[in-house]
């Protein structure tokens, strides 16, 4: 097969390899090598934090093939947190897990921890800081296939708000539809029992998507740091695996025609690589970087359903799409404010817009049933069409996207201006604000390698004199130029001098290593944060969207009050090139090592053969 022959002559050929060398990913074989470190990073591509902020999830790839497989892990991210405000006080406490205890700094440029004449520590370098021994956090795994690309954590079920009707595909033909109409009095979460999450992540080198089960955490869970994944449940990662620890058949989806819910005896694709999940829950949609293709599949999860998981539906495969350019990257799904459709029949049907490394343009994806308009089989099956493509053309060339993501704060923290019915105001005057704010335009940004920018624009419109809503269409009006090798976008929150939420832009850039932090409200790069090589993926602990719309104050987390530690502090970006992850402030009332790289979770390992 010669699967990435001669990879190991230097370092700098990492972003190729990892955009698309593998030719046919299909014939990949775990063989009989050995097992992967299960209790370290390698390669990761993938973070994701738990709902309630205990625990770090990862995905490593094996990506030079030393192993006979990837991982999946579980550490234990209270203890990371706290051990991080330890650091920043002083790296030389004894308490931490610290590699090298007689050289704390970790690398040869950080500035001196104490400077004779000032007061307190200096700010920690921004390419290192005290390297720590992971296993210390490490809590569980599980062994997948190789060339992992992204991991994804499903949203906890919460009822959509509004007097509509919430489009059903298992139902989707009047008047069935009729009794998944929801009310603005309805509780927020439904009744059920359920207290696990999915995770979900693209293997490259077997083709498939595979997932495993976790219980759901909260703010209200207090891991203490003795716990293991037998004394606290949400380290536990679930996905069938016996004494091999790898995950069972049953949990890699997109390889066997007859699996359980694959009704159209299809086959994933090679190649797949990003990865959505529909506002609904119901939908995963993946892309394929060297294929014309994009598949659709169930997750088996709702956001109006609140399922045991012994109930839920496993994920299956439903349909793949040929009509999408060559090169799909980057994929996001479109936010349907239900405001925004206020009288009519149903929601729009979920809409996925996906980038492309070839073309420059955006292509509209958007879930049918194949039993609308009450024709079909009698089983309705969920399939994409591909409605539209929009052209890239504020910056020259553009023929290079990846990330993208979609910012609905604007409509959200105009909705929060718009008070309650008050003297002299009607019920029909206050409808037509909300309405009005539900159809602003959201905020769409996508990292652009040819040239390097930061592709910024709105999602919706108003068109024409008549008024005409489009939730959908894409204009993208400006760019904002970035270093080599822009690749993930990510939309998430500082914490402002104030101690509030305020929404930044982080762009992660592979080849200059670099992470930008844009401010989409004054329209600026606000750091410019230098990094280890290779970063890839990024996580932060947990926040709601609505929150940040609002500036609301960053609570301080109960389970650390005595370490003064918000509940959103940290975000976590893992290098790839050097397998191991690091930890970035981002409370702005901490100046001193604000955006800057704090904790470094692991050894800098270079490539073999580097």
């Amino acid at each position: 097969m010669g699967l990435l022959r001669g990879w190991q002559r230097s370092v700098a050929v990492l972003p190729l390899l990892l955009i698309g060398v593998v030719a046919d990913s299909g014939c990949y074989d775990t063989g009989d090598g050995s097992a992967p470190p299960l209790e370290s990073f390698y390669f990761p591509v993938g973070l994701k934090v738990s709902h309630g902020g205990t625990v770090l999830y990862a995905v490593n790839s094996n990506f030079d093939l030393q192993y006979n497989g990837g991982t999946l892990q579980a550490y234990d991210l209270r203890l990371i947190r706290q051990h991080a405000l330890l650091a920043i006080a002083d790296p030389t406490n004894p308490n931490l897990p610290l590699i090298r205890p007689d050289s704390p700094e970790g690398c040869p440029d950080s500035p001196p921890i104490f400077k004779e004449g000032e007061p307190g520590r200096q700010p920690l370098g921004e390419t290192c800081a005290p390297p720590v021994d992971s296993r210390a956090y490490f809590r569980d795994s599980a062994v997948i296939g190789a060339f992992a690309t992204d991991l994804l954590l499903s949203q906890p079920p919460q009822a959509l708000r509004g007097d509509f009707i919430v489009p059903d595909d298992r139902c989707a033909a009047p008047p069935c539809i009729q009794s998944t109409k929801v009310h603005a009095d309805d509780p927020l979460v439904p009744p059920g029992n359920s207290r696990f999450d999915r995770l979900f992540t693209p293997v490259r080198g077997n083709a498939t998507l595979t997932w495993a089960s976790v219980e759901r955490d909260s703010f209200e869970s207090t891991p203490s740091a003795q716990d293991t994944k037998e004394s606290y449940a949400p380290f536990r990662i679930q996905c069938g695996q016996g004494a091999s620890r790898r995950c069972d058949a049953t949990h890699q989806i997109g390889e066997d025609p007859n699996e359980e819910g694959n009704t159209r005896h299809i086959t994933m694709p090679g190649e797949p690589f990003g990865v959505t999940i529909s506002d609904d829950g119901a939908s995963l949609v993946l892309t394929h970087q060297n294929d014309t293709k994009t598949t659709l599949f169930s997750t088996g999860l709702s956001r109006t359903r609140n399922d045991d998981e012994r109930d839920r539906p496993l994920p299956a495969i439903q349909f793949i799409t040929d009509q999408v350019p060559i090169g799909g990257v980057g994929i996001a799904g479109v936010p349907h404010d239900p405001d925004a459709f206020l009288g009519a029949l149903s929601l729009p049907r979920p809409a996925f817009l996906e980038t492309s490394r070839a073309v420059p343009e955006v292509s509209l994806l958007r879930r049918y049933s194949d039993e609308e308009g009450g024709v079909g089989p009698s089983v309705p099956r969920p399939f994409l069409d591909v409605e539209t493509a929009f052209p890239i053309t504020v910056s020259a060339g553009g023929n290079d996207s990846r990330g993208i993501v979609i910012d609905p704060t604007p409509r959200l923290s105009c909705k929060a201006r718009v008070a309650a019915v008050g003297p002299g105001q009607t019920v029909e005057e206050r409808d037509r604000q909300i309405l009005a704010c539900a159809r602003k335009p959201a905020r769409a940004f996508i990292a652009n390698r040819s040239p390097p920018a930061l592709l910024v624009g709105d999602v919706g419109v108003i068109e024409g004199g008549d008024g005409a809503y489009d939730p959908d269409r894409l204009t993208l009006h400006s760019s904002v130029p970035l270093s080599a090798g822009a690749s993930k976008v990510y939309l998430a929150p500082i914490v402002d001098v104030d101690g509030a939420y305020a929404l930044r832009v982080f762009v992660v850039c592979f080849d200059s290593a670099t992470i930008y932090v844009y401010d989409p409200d004054a329209d600026a790069v606000e750091a410019v944060i230098r990094v280890a090589p290779g970063p890839f993926a990024m996580a932060f602990d947990p926040f709601s969207l609505e929150d940040v719309a609002t500036h609301v104050q960053v609570p301080f987390d109960e389970r650390d009050r005595g370490l003064g530690l918000r509940r959103y502090r940290f975000a976590y970006l893992a290098s790839f090139t050097q397998s191991f992850v690091q930890l970035i402030d981002l409370d702005k009332t901490a100046p001193p090592t604000f955006e800057r790289v704090v904790y470094t979770l692991g050894r800098p390992t270079n490539p073999k053969g580097s």
